[in-house]
Parts: C-alpha cells; structure tokens; sequence
C-alpha cells in the first residue's frame, strides 16, 4: 500500500481507465501521469537549485490544475495553491508569502496579474507559447526527490478570517489517509466518478474529490465552482 501520494500516482501511471473528463475530452490516467511527468521534468530541470521548488498555481478547476496537483505529487516538490478570489496586494502578498519560483496560471486569471510586483516569480501561461516549449523541452522524467509521507505536498492558505490568510502545510500522508478513508466509507471503484466542484486550492476539494478519485482509480470531472 502506497505512503505517500508519489508512491500512489506511480502506482496508477500504466493505466488505461479514465482518469479525467472534461467537456467532450478524456484521459486515461496513463495521459494524465504522462502529462504530470512531462510538466515535473520541465520545472525540476529549469528551477534554481539554491531556491526551494515551491510552484504557485493560480488556476480554476480544471485538466491544467489536476494535472499540476500530480506533477508535484510525482516530482517531489511542493505546489502552493492560490485564491484566485485574492487581488492586487493581497494577491502578490500570498505568492510571495509561499517564495513561488513559479507561477502556473491561465488566459481567464492572467489579468489577475497585472500591475503586481513579483521578484523572484517565473510566470508560466498554459495558453501561451512559452509553455508549450518549455514542456516540449522537459528532459526525461527523475524525481526532485523521494518524499516521506511527513513531507509537505501542498501550501493551502487559510481563509483569513483572523487576519491575513496563513499557509498551511499539507503532507503526502493526510490526502493519502483522506482519500483511503472516503473510498472505504462510500466503497469507491474505479468505476465511480469523482465530480470536483470546489476551488482545487482548497482542502477540502483536495481530500475529499481529488485524492478519494487517485485512490479508488475513479474517474474525475473537474468543474467551474460558482
């Protein structure tokens, strides 16, 4: 039985089940790890050594942010998920607060961006051609490192309803133990489909849609939280 979520996600890395559904599109989960891989090797082989590999994502619910939760569960290394409800201040408070070498966003939340100062932050968007290359150039696939299941997975922020919102650190085993529990309570297959309606920066979208799917080999629906 897998310790931490980069154990898991190998473990289901050769499957041809569904792993992702999305408009008219799928994936089996061989794709998806595929894509994971592909993203981790690119960001493992372009980051700063002498920096820690914190890669902020400023995404909705959708395959980019599935598939950036699993390139860092894969990779090793730790992804900070940013409100997208944030802005200006506020907004470069918290990606400076988590030392993001990178930022992962999209054509819908890039303008969050404008004006911000963010020293120190490469900004990737997957609608542009600069990530398309930088993907295409990832080298083979190797792990930063090989985690324990105390190793932080995740910086999820707080909601900052005592002040400014704080970032937590989630280890591999808490998804992981999550997961396994709510696939054992609703006896999950991967026959089952796992609709991810809340914000994928939050914990509870991590621990009870995303994780309980990788767990049970089920099917995920990313959707637009409204």
């Amino acid at each position: 039985m897998a310790d931490t979520l980069q154990q898991l996600l190998g473990e289901r890395a050769d499957r041809d089940t569904v792993a992702i559904r999305y408009g008219d599109r799928t994936w089996t989960y061989r794709e998806y790890l595929d894509d994971a891989k592909q993203q981790a090797a690119a960001l493992i082989a372009a980051a700063d050594p002498d920096r820690p590999l914190h890669v902020g994502v400023l995404l909705g619910n959708t395959p980019d942010m599935v598939t950036a939760l699993a390139a860092a569960g894969l990779g090793g290394y730790v992804v900070c998920g940013i409100n997208n409800t944030r802005r200006g201040p506020a907004l470069a408070r918290d990606i400076l607060k988590v030392d993001c070498q990178y930022l992962i966003t999209d054509a819908e939340h890039r303008p969050l961006l404008e004006g911000l100062d963010l020293p120190g932050v490469t900004v990737f968007d997957t609608s542009q051609p600069a990530w398309a290359d930088l993907l295409a150039a990832a080298p083979d696939f190797a792990p930063l490192r090989e985690v324990t299941a105390e190793d932080t997975f995740m910086m999820i922020f707080t909601s900052g309803t005592s002040g400014e919102p704080k970032a937590v650190q989630v280890p591999h085993m808490f998804p992981l133990f999550a997961g396994t529990a709510l696939v054992q309570k609703f006896e999950l297959t991967e026959a089952d489909t796992c609709y991810l309606s809340m914000p994928l920066f939050h914990s509870n979208a991590l621990v009870s849609g995303w994780a309980p799917a990788l767990v049970a080999g089920a099917a995920m629906v990313p959707a637009k939280f409204s």
